[in-house]
């Protein structure tokens, strides 16, 4: 990809009002649950993604072109969007996928699988540790200009990029929901990439540690098929959401429109 052509990038969505626009989290990160997954079933995200781009190398430029273009998205409904995914506790997991599902998922009526993704987001941040850990590839904002859509000096300057957590996390995540409610796979996958894509939108991660991140998180969604504890919990989450599907309250179509359109691929070209 030329370096020329990756600045030009163009954002596929429009980007009108919403009403009630997504806020970032203030509230300190979710205690970590004990996964599902052993030391012999967690994957090992250095063994799986490809190496860290390195300074001066062409997926590098690439990375940095991509973080300068998408700061045009500064204030606007994509970006709080991403501000919004920043959040990643069961609870605000299963409101961002409600839309996706057909269902306004929540804590009371769909408490099993609030565990799960408790459990799931520990086993996908183990996955990812030591390649973070092995590349310590730090975070675009260091090295070029621009806003992020957090705030720089809560800590995030002094953690990893490579792979990203984030995305991890919202892979495994769609990965499980669309099991739950296969004839959704395609929304609620859009909505696990979109998730992952907050993150360059935001401006914490590159690109190229996004789409690792799925990778990481397709290891994690097939190593939790060996717990029979993750089987068994999954059986009872497929019944909550049939009867959230079935009798419990709809997202508000306006707002699920609305997210349709801000959830789109981002267009790099």
């Amino acid at each position: 990809m030329k370096r020329a052509a990756i600045l030009a990038c163009i954002l596929a969505f429009a980007t009108p009002a919403v009403a009630q626009a997504p806020q970032a989290s203030t509230s300190p990160a979710p205690a970590r649950a004990r996964g599902f997954l052993t030391a012999e079933t967690t994957p090992d995200a250095f063994a799986t993604i490809p190496p860290a781009p390195r300074e001066g190398e062409p997926r590098n430029d690439a990375d940095w072109a991509i973080f300068r273009a998408t700061r045009a998205l500064e204030g606007g409904d994509r970006w709080k969007l991403a501000q919004n995914d920043d959040n990643y506790r069961p609870a605000a997991l299963l409101s961002d996928f409600s839309c996706a599902i057909g269902a306004q998922l929540t804590p009371e009526n769909a408490p099993t699988l609030q565990v799960i993704l408790g459990r799931i987001t520990a086993d996908a941040g183990s996955a990812a540790a030591r390649a973070k850990d092995i590349y310590k590839r730090t975070r675009p904002f260091l090295h070029n200009p621009g806003n992020i859509c957090i705030d720089r000096n809560g800590g995030i300057a002094d953690s990893y990029d490579y792979p990203s957590g984030h995305s991890s996390l919202s892979w495994t995540a769609g990965l499980v929901l669309a099991e739950l409610a296969p004839d959704r796979v395609s929304q609620v996958m859009a909505r696990a990439r979109a998730f992952g894509e907050s993150r360059v939108v935001c401006g914490v991660h590159n690109w190229s540690a996004v789409e690792a991140g799925r990778t990481n998180g397709a290891g994690v969604y097939a190593g939790l098929h060996a717990s029979p504890e993750f089987m068994a919990s999954m059986a009872t989450a497929r019944k909550e959401i049939d009867a959230a599907r079935k009798s419990g309250p709809k997202p508000d179509a306006a707002m699920c429109t609305k997210e349709a359109e801000l959830t789109r691929p981002l267009a790099l070209r």
